[in-house]
């Protein structure tokens, strides 16, 4: 199975740390939200059974994987950015079959898992696991056909993750598509009144719990993917699609809790932190005004469309 070491990962920066410490430890218990290791929330369409989670987690893959707008018949490349264990590469090389996808994670625990997951599947071995920094990954330029980051950017830093929308531009070849899909702040945090406070310490919690410095700032990301060179940017509001999903979330944190409670495996921190976040998730999801569920599509532009100076 290909598997790659792009670049020595330095143990000394705290965001990495913590997200390599975060997936470590929780990697597994993912395990039971979702049998394929989907590593996000699901996307529900008419013909979905909103009580199938794992057919609504599968479908927002392939909800992005349209907007890619990847050949039907050709070959093409994609890279998956903070792609955990490859559940949306697999996916994907299932339905495009000249897809190879190459998929980037920081947490050697996901490099391991997705090996014995790709053997499991049709063309798993057009899956490359790639061990790197998603913001460096070390890999040549102008080598993809599109770029995906499915619930990964938020844990870089930053309001915009601008130096991932820089990596990312860099990967694509002229006329690549990027889509990025996750939960954003529509804008700055008020924090005037009381429940705007209360709203403020639930958002700081669930970004500790998770591991992420900050989310993203969807009222900025037209900006930023303007900035490092993209065009025809595109923010869709999928906040009702991903809702039943979401949905799902009390009942099984509930009963996930008492699983783990009574499992010989230990319930460390971020095992606890993993259980937190996940009951906080449906209330920061019913602040309609300050966070959304969002899907950006960019286009890295040919130079023929760049008009001269």
């Amino acid at each position: 199975m290909n598997t790659e070491t792009l670049v020595s990962l330095s143990p000394d920066d705290p965001i990495k740390q913590r997200v390599i410490e975060y997936y470590t430890a929780t990697t597994p218990d993912y395990a039971a939200w979702s049998p394929g290791l989907n590593l996000h929330c699901g996307y529900w369409r008419w013909g979905i059974n909103p009580f199938d989670r794992e057919a609504m987690l599968t479908e927002l893959s392939r909800q992005v994987l349209l907007r890619l707008n990847l050949p039907s018949d050709g070959s093409a490349c994609l890279a998956d950015l903070g792609g955990g264990t490859g559940a949306t590469a697999r996916t994907a090389v299932e339905a495009y079959p000249g897809l190879t996808v190459d998929v980037i994670t920081l947490v050697p625990l996901h490099i391991e898992t997705g090996q014995r997951l790709n053997r499991r599947v049709n063309r798993g071995a057009a899956i490359r696991m790639c061990l790197a920094d998603y913001a460096s990954t070390g890999l040549d330029s102008e080598c993809y056909d599109a770029v995906t980051l499915i619930e990964s950017a938020c844990h870089a830093e930053g309001s915009t993750k601008q130096a991932v929308l820089d990596e990312a531009y860099r990967l694509l070849k002229p006329g690549g598509r990027l889509v990025l899909a996750e939960a954003m702040l529509t804008g700055a945090l008020r924090q005037q009144t009381l429940i705007q406070r209360g709203v403020g310490w639930i958002y700081r919690q669930w970004c500790l719990a998770w591991a992420v410095p900050e989310m993203c700032r969807a009222d900025q990301m037209a900006t930023a993917l303007t900035a490092s060179g993209f065009t025809d940017c595109k923010i869709e509001d999928w906040s009702w699609r991903v809702a039943p999903s979401i949905a799902h979330i009390p009942l099984f944190a509930t009963l996930f809790t008492l699983y783990a409670l009574l499992d010989a495996r230990p319930l460390t921190r971020w095992r606890w932190r993993h259980i937190r976040a996940s009951f906080l998730s449906p209330l920061l999801g019913l602040c309609r005004r300050s966070f959304a569920y969002v899907a950006v599509v960019a286009r890295k532009p040919h130079p023929t469309d760049i008009p001269p100076d």
